[in-house]
């Protein structure tokens, strides 16, 4: 008489209390977890670690040689930059932005490449000017070369 009762009171007929409650709770769980996982999405995007990586390229961490970048050095200094990259990235911050953080952080050395602006700009154009003049000579050697004369 008690189960008869409790059935009626939930208005399942044919359907034991347990498994009305467990579907309740499946139910409220599921939407819980969807909720929750779209929180979770919009408060910060999914991160590849290929995307800390080449982000991460970019820039020369303090205390790492000076041929390695945060991607490629292994000191801790580098695995902090890396972990930075990738909280700044979850923020939904853009490239120029991490830069812009990073170097205000760090100053200009931070950067793996100079900017091309004020001094670095020599950076970039003196060997582009050398490859230029290097083609510019070339040329004229092979015009100013005569065939030899026969005979």
């Amino acid at each position: 008489m008690t189960r008869a009762c409790s059935q009626r009171r939930l208005g399942f007929p044919g359907h034991s209390n347990r498994s009305v409650l467990f579907r309740i709770m499946f139910w409220i769980v599921f939407l819980a977890a969807s909720l929750g996982a779209d929180l979770v999405w919009a408060a910060g995007r999914s991160v590849s670690w290929q995307e800390v990586l080449d982000l991460a390229s970019e820039y020369h961490p303090p205390g790492c040689p000076p041929t390695l970048t945060a991607a490629t050095c292994q000191e801790k200094q580098a695995y902090d930059l890396r972990l930075e990259i990738l909280r700044l990235l979850e923020d939904g911050k853009s490239r120029p932005e991490i830069r812009q953080i990073l170097v205000s952080e760090y100053g200009n050395d931070i950067l793996s490449a100079p900017p091309p602006t004020g001094i670095g700009i020599l950076v970039w154009a003196v060997p582009a000017a050398a490859v230029a003049a290097g083609l510019v000579v070339f040329v004229l050697i092979v015009r100013g070369r005569r065939p030899p004369s026969g005979g």
